[in-house]
């Protein structure tokens, strides 16, 4: 009897061992693109195979792993064969099965391509997005195309909410557009347009200070596209500077500024990137030090605040930017016919009786609270989280550990209370006004809500594909050191474009980047190789830059278009040439000529100096309006 109930529980006890175990493959791979097999659970120091055989139940392949002491394993699988395969595993006397779908590489371009070309034909951004996910989830799960049109409501849409990050960053936005509500409907942005009318005198100037403006709020980009965008549209309207080029302005300083800044968001995230990056590739270099020694060579952001700067200077614009200007100048059409802009703030219940002048605080005291109470959440979160980490708090620390994301809403809701407190108490609206005007901006803002949840769903989209992965392998190859910036660009350009994620970029290709310069320059002297590595790594920093402000799917081209009350499709079309335009400047002068050997000084003064040039060639002057 002992012996039966002996062996039951052997049997029973190998039953649960063997139902805890567990392997972990993609639903998707990509042939010819390596996928993470993982596995935990399993018995420890055990050989592990896994064996892949096509639908005729042909060998495809046969792998062989090995667990370690805690029974778990991490490898990479790289998959030739397209089609759906079975695989089976076997570790010792467990085993297991299951299914994966390989699709040719290629293919994982596609969503994000549709959702391109759709949005610059069709010039409706939530059905080209929609096509672009709904296509990425048939991808994904093959068969009959109707299903994966459920998915995208159902599981990517209803994930892109749920994440807390996402949710904040709606709660960012909504939140905003109350408070411009609020402010709008007290005559507080109408007090603005008149307080800065009195120094404003043309649209050249209109354009200058929006410039400045963005350059003086670098804490984040967030941040100082409500900022700029709020503060500067009416006055921008009334001197008849286009919706194009007033969300080119924001846009075009909110992340350069961002990045290039020593103080804000970004510096303690791509710190940390870097930090992690260094210490598993063993690089005996300071992390924060690193990234001083890498601002010279952020040739993107640097020279595309200079492009502004020419623009400005030589009053000159081209391609269909100087069409919408010339259109705004000439017509008073601040918009394009058909437009259709993210955010209107000229609806009736949000416009000002005509008996109401406005108070100019009215305006500036929200956004100011909205912006000091961003900037204090940062250094608070920053402060108890260095202090959860068990780090020192200083000011690197404490910038690493913020959470800006939450920063950001407190900072918002705070502004929300302030333009209560200035529009009630003081009797420009009555309590239910205020909070009619309030409800009126939230609305203003459902538009965006719905782009962003899209451009999340089709980043999702783009990871289940392994994009990225495919990106990297197809544009590495084999490489000269020379050439490891340029190429890097490239690809991180590339990325970023097509998930539509700037940080996303950042966060895939710096730990790929940053081990393969060093690596690859392993042979050379320490200042060239600390050349390589540093030049390396500003390349992933500058080339997400450039590929998140020409994608149409960036979280930030889209807040751009919001805060500036522009049409979507506009904001993409007109600021595109001008991203390549720099863009492509950035890249011969500064990745491609400073690899092979041009002092990084010289490359800068000579960028500038070209993309003068360029404006002023190629540039076409755009009509004079005074008010």
């Amino acid at each position: 009897m002992r012996r039966v109930w002996g062996l039951l529980l052997a049997l029973l006890s190998g039953w649960l061992v063997a139902s805890a175990a567990e392997l972990n493959l993609p639903a998707v791979a990509l042939a010819g693109v390596p996928i993470t097999v993982s596995g935990r659970d399993f018995p420890p120091n055990t050989p592990l195979t896994l064996h892949f055989t096509n639908a005729q139940g042909a060998t495809v392949a046969t792998l062989s792993f090995q667990t370690d002491a805690q029974g778990a394993f991490e490898q990479p699988v790289r998959l030739g064969q397209t089609g759906g395969l079975l695989y089976r595993w076997q570790a010792g006397a467990q085993t297991g099965e299951g299914r994966v779908r390989v699709i040719p590489a290629w293919w994982s371009l596609l969503p994000p391509l549709l959702a391109i070309a759709l949005a610059l034909l069709l010039r409706q951004v939530v059905l080209a997005l929609l096509g672009g996910v709904w296509l990425g989830a048939w991808l994904i799960a093959g068969g009959e195309p109707f299903t994966p049109l459920l998915r995208v409501v159902d599981t990517y849409l209803l994930d892109a909410y749920a994440d807390r990050d996402h949710l904040q960053i709606i709660g960012f936005t909504l939140l905003l557009g109350g408070m411009l509500g609020v402010i709008t409907r007290a005559g507080g942005l109408k007090a603005i347009v008149r307080t800065l009318s009195q120094r404003v005198r043309s649209d050249r100037s209109v354009q200058l200070s929006a410039y400045l403006m963005g350059l003086v709020i670098f804490i984040d980009d967030y941040a100082n596209t409500l900022f700029v965008g709020a503060t500067m549209r009416p006055l921008a309207d009334r001197f008849r500077v286009s919706r194009e080029k007033l969300a080119y302005l924001i846009d075009s300083t909110a992340a350069p500024v961002a990045n290039l800044a020593l103080i804000g968001t970004w510096i303690g995230f791509e710190v940390s990137l870097i930090a992690d990056s260094f210490k598993a590739t063993g690089v005996p270099l300071e992390p924060y030090w690193a990234f001083l020694m890498s601002l010279p060579y952020r040739f993107y952001p640097i020279f595309a605040l200079a492009f502004i700067a020419w623009l400005l200077i030589w009053r000159r614009d081209f391609g269909a930017m100087y069409r919408a200007e010339r259109r705004a100048r000439t017509t008073g059409k601040v918009l394009a016919d058909g437009a259709s802009p993210l955010a209107s703030y000229e609806s009736a219940e949000l416009l000002p009786p005509d008996h109401l002048r406005g108070s100019l605080w009215s305006a500036l005291l929200p956004i100011l609270v909205a912006l000091g109470g961003a900037i204090g959440g940062l250094f608070y979160t920053g402060y108890y989280g260095a202090l959860g980490a068990g780090e020192p708090t200083t000011l690197r620390a404490v910038l690493s550990n913020a959470n800006s994301y939450i920063s950001l809403t407190w900072g918002a809701l705070l502004g929300c209370v302030a333009a209560f407190l200035c529009a009630v108490p003081t009797r420009a609206l009555r309590l239910r006004e205020a909070f009619d005007a309030w409800l009126g901006g939230v609305r203003s803002m459902v538009l965006a809500v719905v782009i962003l949840g899209l451009a999340w769903s089709i980043g999702s989209v783009c990871e289940a594909l392994h994009t990225a992965p495919y990106l990297v392998q197809a544009l590495q190859g084999n490489l000269s050191p020379a050439w490891l910036p340029a190429l890097t660009t490239l690809t991180a350009a590339a990325v970023s474009f097509a998930i539509g994620s700037s940080w996303g970029t950042m966060s895939i290709l710096m730990p790929l980047a940053i081990p393969l310069a060093y690596n690859l320059t392993a042979g050379m002297d320490a200042p060239t190789q600390q050349f390589y590595l540093i030049a390396t790594l500003s390349s992933v920093l500058a080339g997400a830059t450039f590929g998140d402000h020409c994608s149409p799917i960036s979280d930030t081209t889209v807040l751009s278009s919001v805060f500036a009350g522009s049409d979507h499709i506009d904001h993409v079309r007109t600021q595109l040439p001008y991203a390549l335009t720099v863009g492509a400047v950035a890249w011969l002068v500064g990745d491609v000529a400073t690899g092979f050997g041009l002092p990084v000084g010289a490359a800068l003064l000579l960028g500038v100096a070209l993309l003068g040039v360029l404006v002023r060639i190629v540039g076409k002057p755009t009509p004079e309006y005074r008010a």
